[in-house]
């Protein structure tokens, strides 16, 4: 005869103290992520942020109808989040620390409800499980250190310090929302208006969640990972499909696959419609079918290792701008991912949690595979929710552990050491992101003679040449252009440079270099003609005019032709 849950968990800890608890994490990470709410804007797409945010006026009919339908200022299709920025710009205008305190506390309270539900799954795990007795202290435990392992990581910090990574802090929000909901409908599948109102709440939090920032996409697929794995509504029986259970749980998928296809078709529409804000699909005669399966292992993998080793982080890694797929890093990783699935996949039954989180861990890590993208930068924030996929392992690795008391103690001891230490480098990587400068200067130090460094080095140029730093913007521009003397953004900015020094012919030397580049340039034909006159040469400004003008007729016939064949 089978063991009651009630057997297995012995009270000793009220269930009123449960959601003190979630208060209590969430005030710890709030603690330790304090140091972003003095940050500034940073000008890695904060900047262009900000300029929407003006272009949008503040709350109105209009802008909140923009923020869904204006595919050409998009880069991707998120139109909660640009609602959520809209209202922020409404009431804080230009003063960063208004976005910063809503990614920060979005960042708290997600990490109250990963505790909640980390909880919920010990608890059904042990619902199905025999010979197993802990307290809700011993619960309580394995789900706070899961939690703040997730929460306390370093990698956590780019998403949460970063106010233009806003969307995956409030998709993530609702989504662990939605899976809170999701975890009480099916506990309450026998009261049916309690489920009903449960699992359609599940569901708009997950719409909401796709709306913000398409992160889960995958998500819904995951719910079925967990009906089979944790909550065992599905059993592995033949003909398992055709049970009236099986129907009813497959057709919940596919009410909740519903937002996401929309989303998906939305983002395909935004990819096809962004005005220069979104490359094209790469081709497969320019990136192979192989060269993408190999990318997708190598990401699969990066992000299990990455969270062990998690130093020189920063904004950008170019690992994958160009890749020899049968070099060793891309050649391991694949024979990892092949292996730990070929062996969770023979041992399914033995250890069906280990297979389940892996293969929800692969479902989640899908959308930021790259499959479609070259290059493809793997950044810190699409580990966001893949990650939590981890902590729910080290929570049921300590539950598993705790019948050994010595083994148990010495191993918390090590997870409230590594806690400890993530803290702290968490708290550092905050200061990283502290401002531009700060941001750009860490950048360039973990690219080490990676060739684009020059694009750093001009980004912290334009910052510093903005700021009043005109001759350590100079340094920066001389720096990028000893990497790629062509680079069109540090010589136009030392053409504006040595044009207020009154330099005038070194200031037509570099805009001339940006021609070799960008020969259809309107500003810099223009801008040459100008500066020509000036130098009393009619003969080359006439030149550069005339080429300045067929340029502006050329792009106002393009544009007049694209209006046309759009209406």
């Amino acid at each position: 005869m089978k063991t009651t849950t009630s057997n297995r968990i012995r009270i000793s800890l009220p269930c009123n103290y449960t959601p003190i608890l979630s208060v209590i994490i969430s005030l710890i990470i709030l603690m330790i992520f304090a140091g972003v709410l003095t940050a500034d804007f940073v000008m890695w797409d904060d900047d262009i942020n900000m300029l929407m945010n003006k272009k949008s006026g503040g709350i109105s009919f209009k802008s909140l109808y923009m923020a869904f339908t204006d595919f050409d200022s998009m880069s991707r299709y998120g139109p909660l989040n640009s609602v959520s920025q809209i209202i922020m710009y409404h009431y804080f205008n230009f003063n960063p620390f208004g976005y910063h305190l809503v990614n920060w506390i979005f960042h708290g309270l997600s990490s109250g409800l990963l505790f909640l539900i980390i909880r919920n799954f010990i608890i059904i795990y042990l619902k199905h499980s025999e010979n197993m007795t802990l307290t809700q202290w011993n619960i309580n435990i394995a789900a706070s250190l899961a939690t703040l392992v997730w929460a306390l990581h370093p990698l956590r910090v780019e998403p949460v310090a970063w106010i233009a990574a806003s969307g995956h802090n409030q998709a993530l929000f609702f989504l662990l929302l939605s899976t809170l909901f999701y975890i009480k409908a099916i506990l309450s599948e026998s009261d049916k208006n309690r489920y009903i109102f449960l699992i359609f709440s599940a569901f708009i939090f997950y719409t909401v969640s796709l709306f913000s920032q398409a992160i889960g996409i995958t998500y819904f697929a995951v719910l079925l990972i967990l009906d089979i794995f944790l909550f065992k509504r599905i059993e592995g029986t033949r003909r398992w499909w055709k049970t009236q259970t099986a129907k009813r749980v497959l057709m919940e998928k596919l009410i909740f696959a519903t937002p996401a296809v929309f989303a998906g078709i939305m983002s395909i529409v935004v990819r096809i419609k962004s005005a220069g804000l979104s490359h094209p699909p790469i081709t497969l005669s320019e990136f192979g079918l192989i060269d993408r399966i190999i990318q997708a292992m190598y990401i699969t993998f990066y992000y299990l290792w990455r969270h062990l080793y998690p130093v020189d982080l920063a904004p950008v890694y170019t690992t994958l701008v160009s890749f020899n797929p049968l070099s060793i890093p891309f050649t391991s990783s694949t024979l990892c991912v092949i292996i730990v699935s070929i062996v969770l996949f023979f041992f399914r039954r033995k250890i069906p949690l280990m297979a389940g989180l892996w293969l929800a861990y692969i479902v989640l890590i899908i959308p930021v595979m790259g499959f479609f993208e070259h290059p493809h930068f793997p950044v810190d924030r699409y580990s966001l929710f893949p990650s939590i996929c981890l902590s729910i392992l080290i929570a049921f690795g300590i539950i598993t552990i705790m019948r050994n008391k010595y083994f148990f103690i010495s191993s918390i001891s090590v997870l409230i050491i590594t806690i400890f230490i993530l803290s702290i480098l968490s708290i550092n990587q905050i200061k990283v992101w502290a401002n531009t400068e700060s941001l750009l200067s860490h950048t360039i130090s973990t690219l080490g003679n990676d060739p684009a460094k020059q694009n750093i080095y001009w980004r912290l140029g334009k910052y510093l040449y903005q700021n009043g730093n005109t001759e350590e913007a100079l340094i920066n521009f001389e720096k990028a252009l000893a990497i790629n003397p062509y680079n069109p953004s540090a010589n136009i900015y030392l053409a504006r440079i040595e044009y207020e020094n009154h330099n005038l012919s070194k200031s037509i030397y570099h805009l001339q270099k940006v021609l070799i580049t960008e020969p259809n340039n309107f500003f810099v034909h223009y801008r040459l003609s100008e500066l020509f006159d000036k130098l009393n040469k009619k003969k080359e400004a006439t030149y550069y005019f005339e080429r300045a003008v067929d340029l502006q007729r050329s792009h106002h016939f393009s544009q007049n032709k694209n209006d046309k064949s759009g209406s």
